[in-house]
């Protein structure tokens, strides 16, 4: 574990180009992936971007802590459970003294480009969907997953219904280095 003994992991839905977003939206509307990013992170730590969190409407997720990461010293938003940070430095600092006095295990990076790319040092365990399909004129994507991350747990190959892409949530961990 990588950040004062709390986990740090990143998890996010990426195309076969590694798009992540287009206009400040999800490129897709997979309800199965929409579950699995609930029940990883549901009662904990969330970090991410201004702009990831203006992409939710600037509305927090419910049932976690919602620290957003922005370079503006006036950004403000009026949500109990949404903390404003300037740095992925102190937003990580915070969550991982919140996760030990919350007894848990995780904090999540879940977006966006930026955030994932700073994080990436920290990061311990990606939790990647990875959706069949190339986003033409996308605008965010998530950076190449490094060599020292290994694949441990791949799902099965699903396909959503109404959209109809293909994809698989695939773990990939960092390898210890003794």
């Amino acid at each position: 574990m990588s950040y004062t003994n709390v986990e740090v992991a990143q998890v996010v839905a990426i195309s076969q180009n590694h798009a992540i977003g287009k206009n400040n939206e999800l490129p897709w509307h997979i309800s199965a992936d929409l579950k699995h990013f609930k029940q990883l992170t549901d009662g904990g730590i969330v970090i991410m971007g201004r702009k990831t969190f203006e992409s939710m409407g600037s509305k927090p997720l419910p049932n976690r802590t919602n620290f957003v990461i922005t370079t503006n010293f006036d950004y403000q938003a009026d949500f109990d459970n949404v903390i404003i940070f300037h740095n992925l430095d102190d937003a990580l600092t915070q969550a991982s003294s919140l996760a030990h006095g919350k007894a848990l295990d995780t904090i999540w990076i879940i977006g966006g480009e930026k955030v994932f790319e700073q994080a990436m040092l920290f990061t311990d365990r990606l939790e990647i969907t990875h959706v069949d399909t190339v986003i033409d004129g996308a605008d965010a994507f998530y950076p190449a997953i490094p060599n020292d991350f290994v694949k441990t747990n791949a799902s099965e190959k699903m396909r959503d219904e109404k959209s109809d892409l293909a994809f698989e949530f695939v773990t990939y961990q960092k390898r210890t280095t003794n």
